[in-house]
């Protein structure tokens, strides 16, 4: 053997005369083929004036005195004053000048890679990398950790997708088969979308957020709402960006029009309300146990509560199974007092509901005011006992009629001035006491007169 293996550099022979030239000619081979560099892979011509130590990957047919009688793919090196042909084998490298890359050899053709400056036209791990998908992985997993602060890192980790204008789309898109299933991202716009196809051509928008304000649309394109959530034929819930006051359902029937709930946080007001075409909107029921309605406010503004004889009474009008006020006090009081000579304070307080105020939220501050109970007494009690023995004393027939006479009012019933019913100060329930207290008052002095007349009776 008279050459080595892989590079075919030439051995010095026993008794060889000249050895220099051989070793000079290994030298020389070894100059190009160590940290090789070539100028250029792609010039065909030879060039007429090269410089000692020039180099070129071949091209196909390539041309000149020396170059023509050259095979693609070999390395031609002007090495003094002359060119030498060196035949490329698998796995050589080389640094290429006018490309600034870096190429290898894989016993076809001279690949890429990497290129020059930190950068490369393309990049393929495990798979091919192409004109559309320029770096291309193939993998069961890809891995971004963050660089920490011992290697002058910062340690976040950000995945950066860059769009060049408004139209353009930057997105993650998840496929099955390479036909798309799940995109989310910026796609033809600037605002954020995440929609999903069955067959990768027809998309359905599951969210949208709007990027200048927030706002989150399901199903739909976001708006002036801060949440919007869109079904099939125009259903729609929203809720609005003013204070969160705005609340909206469109609710479709089969197409046929929408029922309409909303809470204006212009006049607070919630309204329910048919639109469109749609004609068999009846009422709005309210079932706790999901059965029976409890309430039900009728289409033409009547109300039901509970299941009270006769069902609605006509537009305006309440027609209640049972009705409690917890201003409704017990009047019995009245016979205490003319049978038992006075009236058990402790008794009839210990009668008289306390007030519950339930906790609310301010639904423009969003402040919450704790629930509490209030204690009351029984004040209607008190005021008819402060009068039994005045000239007022609604127990005695004088003391009842100089009442009446004298204020044109009796004794439990509100004046003209005290009676109010725009701002309502008197309650149902209040009014109920007062009217029961007048009858048992009237119950008592029909008693006194009785007494009267029978004594008459017994003295003719």
């Amino acid at each position: 053997m008279e050459q080595s293996p892989r590079l075919s550099l030439s051995y010095v022979m026993p008794a060889q005369a000249q050895k220099h030239v051989t070793v000079n000619e290994t030298f020389r081979r070894l100059d190009q083929l160590v940290q090789q560099s070539v100028l250029s892979r792609t010039l065909a011509a030879e060039p007429a004036a090269p410089n000692d130590g020039d180099a070129y990957i071949l091209t196909a047919s390539p041309t000149g005195a020396s170059w023509s009688a050259y095979a693609q793919n070999n390395i031609a090196a002007f090495q003094d004053g002359a060119w030498t042909e060196i035949a490329a084998s698998e796995g050589f490298s080389a640094w290429v000048g006018d490309a600034d890359e870096f190429v290898i050899y894989d016993g076809a053709a001279w690949s890429q890679v990497s290129g020059g400056a930190e950068t490369a036209p393309k990049f393929g791990v495990n798979t091919t990398a192409d004109v559309t998908n320029k770096l291309a992985v193939k993998s069961n997993a890809v891995l971004f950790d963050a660089l920490d602060v011992t290697e002058s890192g910062t340690g976040d980790s950000q995945v950066k997708v860059n769009k060049e204008a408004v139209g353009d789309t930057a997105s993650h898109l998840f496929q099955t088969g390479f036909s798309g299933r799940a995109e989310f991202g910026l796609t033809g716009d600037d605002d954020f979308h995440v929609k999903v196809s069955a067959n990768g051509s027809i998309w359905n928008e599951s969210l949208t957020i709007d990027k200048d304000n927030g706002n989150c649309a399901f199903g739909g394109t976001a708006n002036a709402f801060v949440v919007s959530i869109f079904g099939g034929n125009g259903d729609q819930f929203a809720l609005d960006n003013a204070g969160e006051r705005f609340t909206q359902f469109n609710i479709n029937n089969n197409g046929g029009g929408r029922v309409f709930v909303a809470l204006d946080n212009t006049t607070n007001r919630f309204i329910f309300a048919g639109q469109g075409t749609y004609t068999t909107f009846d009422a709005i029921a309210f079932r706790p146990d999901g059965s029976t309605d409890d309430v039900l406010i009728k289409r033409d503004g009547s109300v039901i509560v509970g299941n009270p004889t006769g069902g609605a009474k006509g537009v305006g009008t309440i027609n209640a199974q049972d009705v409690y006020d917890d201003n409704t006090l017990l009047t019995c009081y009245v016979f205490d007092q003319a049978l038992d000579g006075a009236v058990d304070n402790a008794k009839w307080d210990a009668k008289t509901p306390d007030r519950i105020v339930p906790e609310a939220e301010d639904i423009t501050t969003g402040k919450v005011t704790p629930g509490k109970t209030i204690k009351r007494i029984h004040d209607p009690m008190r005021k008819f006992s402060a009068r039994i023995g005045t000239a007022h004393d609604p127990l005695t027939l004088d003391g009842y009629a100089r009442h009446w006479k004298e204020k044109r009012h009796l004794t439990s019933m509100p004046n003209e001035a005290a009676f109010d019913p725009v701002n309502g100060q008197l309650t149902t329930g209040k009014w109920i006491q007062r009217l029961v207290e007048t009858v048992e008052i009237q119950a008592v002095l029909i008693e006194e007169l009785n007494a009267r007349v029978k004594a008459l009776e017994a003295v003719q």
